[in-house]
């Protein structure tokens, strides 16, 4: 599985080309071995503004066919968890949502711009890797 962080799903809808491009390359990756592209719905906080540019984020989940996973308890709890393991406050809240869900799922690639903090969450969780889209 890929989940796109806020980064990933802002460089589909906006750009810049090369990071619009990884990311792409990484979804055509995953349709390819029949695996699913999702993002978790808090991540939606990141880019979505109430303004009319929304739908190009909106069109850019749609194209790409990214299933947003909910944040139930059970992603809430393992969410705290790694934050408390990694005494890490609320500020990296999101980031721990997505490693959770990964890790709950049983593994993921998470596609990311800003991969320091994912990095150090993820070497909490199991089968959870981290993919720069400025590599």
């Amino acid at each position: 599985m890929l989940l796109l962080d806020s980064e990933a799903i802002s460089s589909v809808a906006y750009g810049p080309d090369r990071r619009r491009d990884r990311v792409r390359a990484l979804v055509t990756e995953m349709r390819r071995r029949n695996l699913p592209v999702a993002t978790v719905a808090a991540v939606l906080a990141e880019v979505v503004r109430g303004r009319a540019a929304d739908a190009r984020v909106f069109a850019g989940l749609r194209r790409e066919r990214v299933e947003v996973h909910p944040v139930d308890s059970r992603t809430g709890v393992r969410a705290g968890q790694l934050l408390g393991r990694f005494g890490a406050g609320s500020d990296l809240a999101i980031d721990a949502f997505l490693v959770a869900d990964a890790d709950l799922r049983g593994g993921a690639v998470i596609a990311a711009v800003d991969t320091d903090d994912l990095r150090r969450l993820a070497s909490l969780a199991t089968g959870v890797l981290i993919a720069g889209l400025d590599a």
